[in-house]
Formats: structure tokens, sequence, C-alpha cells
């Protein structure tokens, strides 16, 4: 193995299992890894707002002496302000990678990078492991239910079955 290992993280629970997986096989292989979240634009602010509740994301509190102005958004905008919406998503995209890039120091990980992508989430994961030259893709898997990963198909699904290197799925 030369290449590196890619984690794929949404700031989830899940995410963060993969992630301390990914960091531990860096460790012990002795390989770089790359964390990639892609951002979540283009969902409605009141399912994004039930996503990170539901997925255990957490967001920084803010200082006392702050405003809402100036300090992180702990609330989500409304999707008419889409300029506001997008600074939330990108503001709290930082922080999961933040997240992230701590866990997998304090897991011994190697030469870790940081990539944050926007479009389609499995599209960008798989378009980052091709770029990186990645021998392993890690990525969690997030319960949909049967019938909306019908519908809706899955992250996990698309880029296990489209990804040129070996994919774990973390559960």
């Amino acid at each position: 193995m030369t290449g590196k290992i890619i984690v794929a993280t949404d700031g989830s629970a899940t995410g963060n299992r993969a992630v301390d997986f990914a960091s531990a096989l860096s460790e012990k292989l002795g390989q770089d890894l790359c964390i990639v979240h892609v951002l979540m634009h283009g969902r409605p602010a009141k399912e994004f707002a039930k996503i990170a509740q539901n997925e255990g994301i957490t967001l920084p509190q803010m200082p006392d002496d702050a405003t809402e102005k100036s300090a992180f958004p702990i609330h989500f905008p409304s999707a008419a302000d889409e300029l506001a919406m997008a600074k939330a998503i990108a503001a709290i995209g930082d922080h999961i990678a933040e997240q992230a890039q701590r866990r997998a120091t304090q897991a011994g990980a190697r030469n870790i990078k940081i990539q944050i992508c926007a479009g389609d989430i499995a599209d960008e994961i798989l378009d980052v492991a091709e770029a990186e030259n990645a021998d392993l893709l890690v990525l969690g898997r997030t319960g949909l239910g049967r019938m909306r990963e019908v519908l809706l198909g899955s992250v996990s699904q698309k880029v296990l079955h489209h990804a040129e290197c070996t994919v774990v799925i973390v559960q």
C-alpha cells in the first residue's frame, strides 16, 4: 500500500467512528490520512437542523460576550437568506473537519490533510479518493431506513459500487 487512506465524515457518531477507524489504520500502517467533508448545501434549513440533531452533530457554543453576527451561528437562517445559510453550512463544515482532525491527531494518524468539498456527496468522495490515489476509503453508513434508501439511494452504496480502491463501511 503506497497511497493514502481517505475517510469521509459528516460529523455524526457514525462519521466519528469512521474517523477513529481510519486514524487507527493510518497510525498502524504508516499511511497518510485525508479527511473529507462534503458541505450539505441544497438542504432546507429545517431538514439540516433535524439532521444535525439526529446525527449528534455538536456545534460550538456562542461565547457570552459575542453578538450573533460575530459568532458561530447557533440558529439556522431561513431558506430565503441563501447567503447566511451558505455561511452557516460552511462554518459547520469547518467545525466538523476540525473535530475530525483533532480525533485523528489524538489517534496518531499520519500527515493529516483536510478536504472540504461541495457537490454530490458520493461523487465528491470518489473524486477525492481518485485525486489522492487512495488505497483505502472509509466512511460511515447512516441508516436511512429501507424505503428512503430505495427511493433516494445511499452515499455508502454509491461509493462502494464506484470506488476504484478498497472501501470499508463503518456501522
